[in-house]
């Protein structure tokens, strides 16, 4: 976490406040300035967000309140009088600060002997191997509290870049041992040179694009394991991760998903897992060093070393807790996505259900079309089709006509031909189909709508049970 955050709260009155925080590590003093919400427009937060939290110039307005505490491990970072909408934000600052403050001075401890060792070289002027012997041992020391991640990542770049220019002094001294070194790197940069320009030419070509990944993996294990100046590192390293994002993306490129909403619910599952698998390893690496910090702590023998221990240990305790609330949610979202998957699943099924019996339908009917229409029709049956079409298309106009006289009648009697019709299909009025009166009523008129769609849809299965006859007769004929 960066030694400055800005957080959103209220103040003793419950106005919304900006409040921001600074940790001073050398002197052990937390800075806290508050802000009115009035005065923080969308550039001024922007400015803090992006700037100020990482220590750069920016225009701020001024605060209207300023406090200076001592962190404290029992005590709140905020006064009693502030509250911040993102209590955990400050619950985390508060454990890890308290660890970089104890990790500071233990950085100071190495900062002062590795003066010593620089003063030694100076005055030496020559290469002497027990300059290089103290040089390397203070450097493995560094690095097994770098490993046990006591030293915070700018304070193990701080060393590292001293001692770094330590050994470059050495090495100054040792040109023939250097130069040695460098021609070794730039053989092997060579060599790595001429593999890639193999596999970066199999890659233009866009060919087994599968095998080329694996052996750009096998080589990125042979880089690892090759000892390089760092800008010889450096050139190497950038060609291979080049050809890895080349390689990924061409293998992307044939790989659109064509399944819908099944095939991405299914991708996501499977991202999901990986993530849940990752999350769960890093949880069992953080238990792992907790019960490594438990073991440490009770063989401490110094004070400040013991200090870091337990600030390491509530920090870890505090990383497990916000991971394990992460997975729960990716349990919960497994859950969802399995659901999901089922229904689409059980749609996919259905669809393709549905598919197979449109394609039959239509492979039937472009059977029977071509069957019919390389039979040859007479004119009477000519004739029959002209006429029922006729037929249908009176019928329709004759239908719709019903309808707008309907709708254009008086209300009353509306209601009183529908009270008739529920009559009629109740059974307790007889209508006879053929019965006509000079002046027809609404009611009679549907009747006849009615006597006319049965002789229409009567026709019109004759007419289809012609038409399979024919079909058979035809089929018969060809076997």
């Amino acid at each position: 976490m960066r030694n400055r955050i800005a957080v959103w709260g209220r103040d003793a009155q419950e106005k919304r406040v900006l409040i921001t925080i600074e940790l001073q590590v050398t002197d052990n003093i937390v800075r806290i300035e508050t802000f009115p919400e009035k005065v923080v427009s969308d550039d001024v937060y922007s400015a803090f967000m992006n700037k100020w939290r990482k220590d750069e110039e920016a225009e701020l307005p001024e605060p209207d309140r300023v406090i200076a505490r001592e962190l404290s491990v029992t005590e709140s970072l905020l006064p009693d009088d502030l509250k911040a909408e993102q209590t955990d934000m400050i619950v985390r600052a508060q454990t890890e600060w308290h660890f970089h403050v104890l990790s500071e001075k233990l950085a100071q401890t190495y900062r002062s002997e590795l003066a010593e060792i620089e003063d030694r070289i100076e005055r030496a002027g020559s290469y002497s191997s027990d300059l290089w012997n103290q040089a390397k041992a203070f450097w493995q020391k560094v690095q097994g509290q770098l490993q046990d991640k006591t030293l915070l990542r700018e304070q193990g770049n701080e060393l590292r870049k001293r001692s770094d220019a330590v050994f470059a002094r050495l090495k100054e001294l040792r040109q023939e041992v250097n130069a040695q070194y460098e021609a070794e790197s730039a053989k092997q940069k060579e060599k790595f040179g001429q593999l890639l320009q193999e596999v970066e030419g199999r890659i233009t070509e866009g060919t087994h694009l599968n095998k080329v990944f694996q052996e750009l993996r096998d080589l990125q294990r042979k880089f690892h394991g090759i000892k390089f100046t760092k800008k010889d590192r450096d050139e190497v390293y950038n060609r291979i991760d080049a050809a890895f994002k080349t390689v990924k993306q061409k293998r992307g490129q044939g790989s659109e998903d064509k399944g819908g909403a099944l095939s991405r619910n299914e991708a996501r599952y499977q991202g999901l897992m990986k993530a849940m698998e990752r999350m769960e390893k890093s949880i069992g690496r953080d238990k792992e060093d907790l019960k490594f910090e438990n073991r440490r702590i009770e063989r401490t023998d110094g004070q400040l070393e013991a200090q870091i221990r337990q600030a390491k240990i509530v920090m870890i305790e505090s990383r497990i807790a916000s991971k394990g609330e992460k997975l729960a949610d990716m349990v919960k979202t497994k859950d969802m996505l399995e659901k999901r998957i089922e229904k689409d699943k059980k749609r996919a099924e259905k669809n393709a259900r549905k598919a197979a019996e449109r394609q039959a339908k239509e492979a039937a009917k472009a059977k029977i079309a071509a069957e019919m229409g390389n039979r040859q029709i007479s004119p009477e049956e000519e004739a029959k089709l002209a006429a029922a079409a006729a037929e249908i298309k009176a019928g329709k106009k004759q239908a719709k006509a019903d309808r707008k006289s309907m709708k254009s009648a008086p209300p009353e009697d509306m209601m009183a031909n529908y009270a008739a019709f529920s009559q009629v299909l109740a059974g307790e009025v007889h209508v006879p189909k053929k019965q006509r009166t000079p002046a027809p009523s609404l009611l009679e008129q549907a009747t006849e709508s009615i006597d006319d769609a049965i002789e229409v849809a009567t026709h019109k299965v004759q007419q289809a049970v012609d038409t399979v006859k024919a079909a058979g007769q035809v089929l018969s004929e060809e076997e």
